[in-house]
């Protein structure tokens, strides 16, 4: 894994050299576009490299085996369950209060710019900056300036993002008790690692997380995200339980076998249904109530129709990790 890991990160080093980009200001410009499709719908997964050169394709169901809990390790989930999860927040209106700094941006660069000023709209968070500006905004009609406007968006976010102090209502209290009942945490961020250490740091919240998975690890989808979080948390994704604020990742827990709950806030309550739990800030949540969600085992969420039959979909990435869970 670390072979690919480096050569991943020597490729998008000399991209961010080649175009004059520096590594956060990329991070920024897919933060502040969250149109993205959920992922997992065809069983998506990842490719294991094997010593022997051979791959072999891990699906949610095949994670779901292998990264069961066996041995001592079991026995002591057995006395203490609550350790047997694994926790997955998104940092974007879940942690912290995102949405707030993407429009205080696209307001900076209005004035920067002299242009009208953007009035609340969803669509400033769903579409790819570059449609924003043409389509929304209406501020021009040319790509090609369309696309100057969206990097300096994307750094002023990056600024934005680094001045986040605190989190939302109810986050410290509630890691603290995940804490101290021993449940790993994993943290994903669509921003750089050093950001995201940085803005939890200034939260006093990084040390509640043993995993981080940021914009360094190379995923496209937020069930990619959710996957690689089980996969360093060591946990099966039907162990783990997800924290997410928008519709497309409930969709994309439950896709990977993964419980959602979902914090109102970026969408209404109406949109976020599909959640296990609904909850308007993280002080409404108990450690107890985490055992109930688990109460029905199997992957009820998973469409038969849409369920991976071997083959890779046309178009579809299948990020590369390496033997780690290659058997013996």
């Amino acid at each position: 894994m670390q072979r690919c890991r480096a050569d991943a990160g020597e490729a998008s080093s000399s991209d961010d050299k080649r175009d004059g980009v520096d590594h956060p200001t990329r991070s920024a410009m897919h933060s502040l576009s969250q149109q993205s499709k959920a992922g997992s719908e065809y069983g998506e997964g990842f490719l294991q490299l094997r010593l022997t050169g051979e791959t072999t394709h891990l699906d949610v169901d095949t994670l779901n085996e292998k990264l069961q809990i066996k041995g001592a390790e079991r026995m002591r989930h057995h006395m203490c369950p609550d350790e047997a999860f694994g926790m997955i927040f998104n940092l974007d209106n879940v942690i912290a209060n995102t949405k707030t700094r993407q429009h205080a941006a696209w307001h900076r660069l209005a004035k920067l710019e002299g242009l009208p000023p953007p009035k609340p709209d969803r669509s400033l968070f769903d579409l790819r900056p570059e449609r924003v500006i043409t389509e929304v905004l209406l501020w021009t009609r040319d790509w090609g300036w369309a696309r100057k406007l969206a990097w300096k968006v994307a750094g002023l976010y990056a600024e934005e993002f680094r001045e986040i102090r605190e989190p939302l209502a109810g986050v410290r209290e509630w890691l603290a008790a995940l804490s101290r009942c021993n449940i790993p945490c994993a943290v994903v961020s669509t921003m750089d690692r050093a950001s995201t250490r940085q803005a939890l740091e200034q939260m006093q919240l990084w040390d509640f997380f043993q995993v981080q998975v940021t914009a360094e690890d190379g995923m496209e989808t937020p069930a990619q995200c959710f996957l690689s979080a089980a996969l360093k948390l060591g946990r099966p994704p039907n162990k783990c339980v997800v924290f997410d604020s928008s519709p497309a990742g409930v969709t994309a827990a439950h896709n990977c076998t993964m419980k959602a709950v979902a914090i109102q806030g970026a969408h209404p309550g109406y949109r976020l249904k599909q959640a296990d739990v609904t909850c308007s800030n993280m002080m409404e949540l108990s450690v107890y109530n985490l055992r109930r969600l688990f109460a029905n085992k199997g992957a009820e969420f998973m469409d038969a129709d849409k369920m991976f039959t071997g083959e890779q979909p046309p178009g579809s990435r299948w990020p590369r990790i390496s033997s780690a869970l290659a058997d013996p």
